[in-house]
C-alpha cells in the first residue's frame, strides 16, 4: 500500500499554555483549515510527568493554527474504565454524581465524580454523602479559573479534601473525578 504524503504538510500539535505547550504530538494534513476542531486524547502522564496519574486521559481540541504549529484548548479528561473497575468491587456501594458547573473564568464544565463506599451505607447516608461531595465540588470549581481547578484535579487536592472531611460523616473508601468535560 502506499501512502500520498503530496502537498501534505505536517504540524505540531501543542498543549494549552498552562501544561507549558509541550508538544503533544504531530500530524499530517493538506491544509491547516482541516485541523481546527480535530480532537486527540493523551495519558496525563505524557503531560504531569507524575506516573501515578496513569489512569486519566486528558483531551484536547485544536483550536488554531500558526505557520506549522497547531494550538490546543482543553477538552476533557477521563479515568480508564478498568481503573474504575478495580475500585468498584462485591460489598462496595457506588455513588455517582454529576453536576454542571462555571468556573470564575465563565469556562462551562461538566463534572462527574464517583464516590465508594462500604455497601452497608444506608440510603439516608449515601445521599449525604452525595450532597457533601458536589457541595465541595462545586465550591472548588466555582472559586476556581479553569487552569486552577485542573491543577487541583491532577495533584489530587479535591480528592484529599474530600476524603479528609468526608469521612466525619462516613468512611469514604475513594472518591475520584472519573469525568469532565467542556459544555460549549
Amino acid at each position: 500500500m502506499v501512502v500520498k504524503l503530496k502537498g501534505k504538510q505536517w504540524f505540531t500539535i501543542l498543549a494549552p499554555k498552562y501544561f507549558g505547550e509541550k508538544e503533544i504530538g504531530k500530524t499530517l494534513s493538506s491544509t491547516p483549515e482541516n485541523l481546527i476542531g480535530k480532537t486527540l486524547s493523551i495519558s496525563a502522564v505524557d503531560l504531569t510527568n507524575d506516573i501515578n496519574k496513569y489512569y486519566i486521559k486528558l483531551k484536547f481540541r485544536i483550536i488554531s493554527v500558526d505557520s506549522d504549529k497547531a494550538f490546543t484548548q482543553f477538552y476533557g479528561s477521563e479515568c480508564l474504565q478498568d481503573y474504575i473497575a478495580r475500585m468498584v468491587l462485591r460489598r462496595i456501594k457506588r455513588l455517582d454524581s454529576i453536576q454542571d458547573l462555571t468556573t470564575r473564568d465563565n469556562v462551562k464544565i461538566r463534572v462527574k465524580s464517583l464516590i465508594i463506599v462500604p455497601k452497608k451505607a444506608k440510603s439516608s447516608v449515601a445521599s449525604k454523602i452525595r450532597n457533601f461531595v458536589m457541595s465541595i465540588t462545586k465550591k472548588e470549581v466555582e472559586e476556581s479559573t479553569l487552569e486552577e481547578f485542573l491543577y487541583k484535579m491532577l495533584s489530587n487536592e479535591i480528592k484529599n479534601k474530600i476524603l479528609k472531611e468526608g469521612r466525619k460523616i462516613y468512611p469514604i473508601r475513594n472518591f475520584e473525578i472519573r469525568r469532565t468535560e467542556i459544555i460549549q
